[in-house]
């Protein structure tokens, strides 16, 4: 079975963060945080700049464990901006948007990350 681009994407976060960071392929509530946690939301696909190509919008979400706002958002801030630097230069097909602080549900300080994969069905 061909590898989606969520499993693409998990794929390759998963060989650039932290070791200790937990990936949550999908969007979902969670009940608690006890680690730096990362989940994957498609926002949007749309028709791709050549036939047969997409653009696929994905939030990469970064949630802090820390209940402080303060010590989460020095936690996440320095992190987060490598994990985009480590990301623009070194995954292939995903380009960088941008990132905006928000909350999770729990209240979670946290950092959305968008970004775009461009996709193609394998001939």
């Amino acid at each position: 079975m061909a590898e989606t681009t969520r499993d693409e994407l998990a794929k390759q976060l998963l060989e650039r963060l932290p070791v200790d960071w937990v990936i949550v392929p999908f969007s979902r509530n969670l009940d608690t945080v006890s680690k730096t946690t990362v989940m994957l939301h498609v926002t949007e696909i749309r028709p791709g700049a050549t036939q047969g190509l997409l653009e696929v919008d994905y939030v990469i979400t970064v949630i802090s464990p820390k209940s402080d706002a303060t010590n989460a958002q020095d936690d996440l801030d320095d992190q987060v901006l490598n994990v985009i630097l480590t990301l623009r230069d070194s995954a292939p097909g995903l380009v960088f948007r941008n990132a905006v602080p928000s909350t999770t549900t729990g209240d979670n300080f946290a950092w959305d990350i968008n970004t775009t994969i461009h996709a193609r069905k394998d001939a």
